[in-house]
């Protein structure tokens, strides 16, 4: 069987060939961290958050739900957005990312469960600013990699993407009538590291 890509047709084995040494470079890249590999979590991560915050839009009760809905319909777009630009710059590089549920999936840190569904608005969106505080973690790390590694619009999306994460936070805890780094778990860690 052969698979036709633009003008030349490939086989299936050397489909699989092509796979394998992705995998392999994939499984090198996590061990020893790369800027491309540190942007598959920041991208594993996004899109996670992308479908949380449409469970959480639609599951919203009560008397400010609408207010609710506008604020995670901004930020569940302007997440869509931020993936969209770095899935472009990854490909424009070369880079491999993750494009399936599963590689998602193992690449991310945020959690799903079916019962956020029955949460009350407020908890919805605590877990937002906690999810967007995880996916900082990423970003923040694959930083300096694009830097080390002369990746200037990798380094660009990560600031962007730095500056929209401190923006949502800081407009949802407004929202939820908490200081900016109220309530925020990892902080938390960070401060009883100390």
């Amino acid at each position: 069987m052969s698979v036709m890509t633009g003008m030349k047709s490939i086989t299936a084995d050397q489909v699989k060939e092509q796979q394998a040494a992705a995998a392999k470079q994939a499984d090198h890249d996590h061990h020893v961290p790369t800027a491309g590999a540190m942007s598959g979590h920041v991208l594993a991560n996004l899109q996670v958050l992308i479908r949380k915050l449409t469970q959480f839009r639609v599951t919203l009760r009560g008397v400010a739900s609408e207010i609710d809905r506008q604020l995670l319909d901004q930020l569940m777009q302007q997440a869509q957005d931020h993936f969209d630009d770095l899935v472009a710059d990854l490909a424009a590089q070369g880079e491999d990312f993750p494009t399936t549920t599963a590689e998602f999936g193992e690449y991310t840190m945020l959690k799903e469960d079916p019962a956020f569904r029955f949460w009350t608005n407020d908890m919805k969106l605590d877990a937002v600013v906690n999810d967007i505080d995880t996916c900082q973690l990423f970003v923040s790390r694959a930083i300096p990699l694009a830097n080390k590694e002369n990746k200037a619009v990798l380094a660009a999306d990560m600031l962007q993407l730095q500056r929209w994460h401190e923006q949502s936070i800081l407009r949802l805890q407004t929202r939820l009538g908490r200081q900016v780094t109220a309530g925020r778990a990892l902080l938390d860690e960070d401060e009883d590291d100390d």
